[in-house]
């Protein structure tokens, strides 16, 4: 009897046991799942941004910088599938403010289609950092993972006023606006319009900024100065901070 006992008990112990090991090998399948996630994301971003580049450049190559008749190039991309890691909008202004632009948000990603039509107005150069990315014209979560965003609310890169162009700051895989923190006053920024035109500029400040400031850095103004302002993330100075690399337009 005792030895009857015995033999069921081992083998329950060994159903116990494989039970184990199946549950361990599925989380460890998991794990790695999880692990090539950003990955693949990121390498799936990469080449639709890479492939719109090549199309982009190629297209202002046959054009004159005169024609400013020229239509502005246009990419269709997935609104879904290829975020970024933390990805998600930062919102100032008192309670109130803040829920209105919360809905205002929602709405709006509401309302973008699956596939998501970016156009571009131009692409950005930054020589120093190795940076040649598309700017397309707006800022929402989409356009912002397959390159940088013209803040609607701003000048026009090139016209009098203040332009600003926002770019995420992907550590983890060094791209976008990420080697932005190498840049430093007097370094040349170039911004070559999709019709053509080169437009140089030269860094004049770096400035870090409270969430409080940010809008009042971003906006267009009356100014009678041609400037450019760079925007990323500057997290490592508290929650909402932002850097800005101000331009100023060089004269011919």
């Amino acid at each position: 009897m005792k030895n009857n006992d015995f033999g069921r008990g081992k083998k329950k112990n060994s159903r116990i046991n494989t039970i184990l090991i199946i549950i361990a090998i599925l989380f460890f399948i998991a794990g790695i799942v999880i692990l090539l996630i950003d990955p693949i994301r990121s390498a799936r971003r990469q080449k639709i941004t890479d492939e719109a580049l090549e199309s982009i450049e190629s297209r202002i190559s046959e054009m004159s910088s005169e024609n400013t008749d020229a239509t502005a190039m246009t990419i269709v991309v997935p609104k879904y599938g290829n975020e970024v890691a933390g990805e998600k909008y930062d919102f100032y202004g008192n309670e109130d403010e803040i829920l209105d632009l919360q809905q205002e948000v929602a709405d709006m990603e509401a309302d973008l289609p699956d596939d998501v039509t970016l156009t571009c107005i131009g692409i950005l150069k930054i020589d120093k950092i190795d940076l040649n990315l598309p700017v397309w014209n707006q800022t929402n979560r989409v356009a912002l993972r397959y390159g940088l965003g013209w803040y609607e609310h701003s000048a026009t890169p090139g016209s009098y006023g203040n332009a600003t162009i926002l770019g995420h700051r992907n550590q983890h895989t060094n791209t976008m606006f990420y080697r932005l923190k190498e840049v430093t006053e007097g370094d040349t920024v170039r911004f070559i319009t999709y019709y053509g035109r080169e437009l140089d500029f030269t860094v004049r400040e770096i400035r870090i900024v409270s969430p409080n400031h940010v809008m009042e850095n971003i906006v267009a103004d009356a100014s009678s100065e041609q400037q450019l302002t760079l925007v990323t993330c500057a997290t490592e100075y508290g929650k909402g901070y932002r850097k800005l690399v101000i331009c100023s337009l060089n004269k011919r």
